[in-house]
């Protein structure tokens, strides 16, 4: 009898663009919903990063998306990206009621080629517009640094490293930004990496509205020079502000173990549930997890209970683990959801291999019911 794939994973298997002898990309799809993947993995390589792209201006939610997503080709196009060749989309949508449209000009846009998809809702920057996207593609040319171009940035093949979300104290955002940018570069430095060296950065602040002091205090950190791309997302909190970012790490030795590790910070506290820092060497490929639900039915435990139940069968799937984690970002519903996802990390992650991370709680995940949204990145086993 022929080996037939388990009826929830479809494989696809989409020709990257030429990268030395790099393999293609592999895409897992999800057949319950069109254009998105449960995982998606890429050989090392250079990728391009984009900030949050918005299209024109439109009389309708789905006219508005195609035009986002033909932006998000030409931004990424510009790069020396390849839109065939994205891996993971993110989408910010303004209002609940636009979420469907969304999903399915995704579906549309994607439907030969499934992406790691996320869609959380957010205020946007620029005014009047109901969907932005992000994305991060392959790359044809591979620069001996970080490289920005038209509002993308290129990391080069080889080590890079996921900051988890800091936090400083501030009386607003701008004072919050200040300080908690001063002490990512002090990370930066402290790894023997520099501010060039950052690829993209992405902030959850609080009250929305201040968008603007957080993108100035952003560049001002640079000193003048040039600034990544930067995606701004509202969270709920009592902090204006935590931000994170990924950098090029080719200048530093590859880690000995598995040549990944999972670093602390001397000056931040150690946590069991993740590392201050995620640093994957050169050659190891990347696994893209779009992100996970628990389909809006039931509570808080009973959905986190399924969502970490997906994710296992998904890295599976992928051949990966869950020791094999290295980042992962959480959008939360509650509060309640946020204390299910502590307690439960404690089952599924080892202490010394947990992910760096991001935990936010927003307005809204987009569909009624749902209490936690869960994207990761990841590496194969072997």
């Amino acid at each position: 009898m022929p080996f037939r794939f388990p009826p929830r994973i479809a494989w696809f298997l989409c020709a990257a663009p030429m990268i030395s002898e790099a393999a293609p990309i592999e895409r897992r799809a999800r057949t319950d919903r069109p254009g998105q993947a449960w995982s998606v993995r890429v050989t090392d390589g250079p990728l391009v990063f984009t900030g949050a792209i918005t299209g024109p201006a439109a009389a309708d939610a789905s006219t508005e998306a195609a035009g986002a997503l033909a932006e998000l080709d030409r931004v990424v196009r510009t790069a020396g990206g390849d839109p065939a060749g994205i891996v993971r989309l993110n989408a910010f949508v303004a209002s609940d009621t636009d979420v469907r449209v969304v999903d399915e000009a995704v579906a549309r846009r994607f439907a030969g080629a499934p992406v790691a998809y996320t869609m959380v809702c957010t205020p946007l920057v620029t005014v009047g517009r109901r969907v932005a996207f992000e994305a991060i593609t392959t790359a044809a040319e591979n620069p001996s640094a970080v490289t920005l171009r038209g509002g993308a940035a290129v990391l080069p093949s080889g080590g890079k490293v996921f900051v988890s979300g800091q936090a400083e104290k501030g009386a607003d955002v701008a004072e919050a930004v200040r300080a908690t940018m001063a002490g990512l570069h002090r990370t930066l430095a402290h790894l023997g990496l520099r501010k060039a060296d950052v690829v993209q950065i992405k902030a959850f602040i609080a009250p929305f509205a201040d968008h603007a002091a957080a993108v100035r205090e952003v560049a001002a950190s640079f000193d003048g020079g040039p600034v990544p791309p930067l995606v701004l997302i509202e969270w709920v909190s009592t902090l204006p502000a935590e931000i994170e970012l990924i950098a090029s790490a080719r200048a530093l030795p590859a880690p000995a173990v598995d040549r990944v590790a999972w670093l602390s910070l001397p000056w931040l506290t150690v946590s069991p549930r993740y590392c201050r820092v995620g640093h994957v060497g050169g050659g190891v490929p990347l696994i893209f997890l779009g992100g996970i639900d628990g389909d809006g039915g039931g509570d808080a435990r009973g959905q986190m209970k399924l969502i970490f139940e997906r994710i296992g069968s998904a890295l599976y799937e992928a051949g990966s683990s869950y020791r094999n984690l290295i980042k992962a970002t959480y959008y939360l519903g509650d509060a309640k959801a946020r204390a299910e996802l502590g307690d439960i990390r404690g089952v599924y992650y080892d202490p010394a291999r947990a992910p760096a991370a991001s935990a936010l709680e927003s307005r809204s995940l987009g569909v009624p019911g749902r209490t936690a949204l869960i994207d990761l990145i990841a590496f194969p086993v072997k």
